[in-house]
Order: C-alpha cells, then sequence, then structure tokens
C-alpha cells in the first residue's frame, strides 16, 4: 500500500470524529435533550394506588419506586431507543428488568438503577432515549428523573394527608407539560 493511502485511511477516523463534535453528522442519539426538570413526563399518567405498596407487598421503600418506574415504561405510549433500535414500553421494561438482574450489580436506590441501568447502553455507550408522538426526544434518564421526583412528591403527600386516598386509587397530580422543542 502507498505511503499516501496509509497516511489517508489512518487520517479518516479524525475526519469522523472532528465532524461528529462539530455536528456535520448527526446519529439518532445526538438529536435528543434532556428532559427539562418536572415538565416532561411518561403518557398516559397513571393512578397511584392508596397506601404504601411496600406495605402490602413486602417490597423496600427503594425496590417500590424501582418497581414504579418499570412499571411507567411498560404503561407508556412512548417510543424507547436502545442501540438504534426501537422498541414499545413493555419491551423495554423486560429489558431494564434483564439488564439489573443480569449485567449491573450493587443496585441500592432508584436514583441508581437510573443512572446505572436505565440511562445508557453498556454494549455502545449511547444514551437510551424516549421518543414522543409529535417528534420530542428526551433522555430515558432524565425523563425517569422526572417521572421518580413525581412520585415521590404525591407519597409525600399521601403520607401527610394532604391527599384524600380512596379505597381504590389517588390520580396523580404531574401534568404531561406541552413543551415545544
Amino acid at each position: 500500500m502507498s505511503r499516501v493511502l496509509k497516511f489517508f485511511l489512518g487520517f479518516l477516523p479524525v475526519l469522523f470524529i472532528t465532524a461528529l463534535v462539530s455536528g456535520c453528522v448527526h446519529t439518532r442519539a445526538s438529536r435528543y435533550s434532556e428532559a427539562p426538570t418536572g415538565e416532561v413526563f411518561l403518557s398516559p399518567r397513571p393512578h397511584v394506588e392508596a397506601g404504601s405498596a411496600s406495605q402490602t407487598t413486602g417490597l423496600t421503600h427503594q425496590d417500590e419506586r424501582i418497581r414504579y418506574l418499570l412499571e411507567r415504561v411498560a404503561a407508556s405510549d412512548e417510543r424507547f431507543i436502545r442501540n438504534g433500535k426501537t422498541h414499545n414500553g413493555k419491551q423495554t421494561r423486560q429489558w431494564l428488568l434483564y439488564k439489573k438482574g443480569h449485567w449491573v450489580s450493587g443496585i441500592e436506590t432508584a436514583e441508581d438503577f437510573v443512572t446505572r441501568v436505565a440511562s445508557f447502553s453498556q454494549k455502545t455507550g449511547e444514551p437510551y432515549l424516549v421518543e414522543y408522538s409529535d417528534g420530542r426526544t428526551y433522555s430515558l434518564a432524565s425523563v425517569l428523573k422526572n417521572e421518580l421526583s413525581a412520585f415521590d412528591q404525591q407519597q409525600s403527600k399521601m403520607r401527610a394527608g394532604q391527599v384524600s386516598i380512596s379505597s381504590t386509587a389517588v390520580a396523580s397530580t404531574a401534568v404531561v407539560a406541552s413543551t415545544s422543542s
């Protein structure tokens, strides 16, 4: 191989990385943003069960918070993107459960779950994404952080007696914001 060809082939990765950093090359993962705090949630909004499920199921508080996030993902109408492929909520929930059980150890809190399991692919390093029907795309981690915050606020209100608890369900106070991104 000629020296010129070797030089050119050796220089290609540098050109590609430069183009990627400068924004000339767009990957699917590069077209997302972090969900504004407290504004973007999964839909449809859930009903929060009366009382603490940890009292009736034996789950720890952190396990209850993780279970809530997984249920929100499974019930969601949004599309979830992992390694460039689109999945529905139920498929994504199954993958997150599998990953939590088989690939990632030491998950002690719901925040650990979001950061270490639901944020990015360990295989490719690409972030997991949520794509809404209007085309907005956010990182799954930022959306789950909003979901977790809304759940914690609802649970705090329930413990403080600020929410009337019926024997069936309590509607969540969080509302999906209509942001134009």
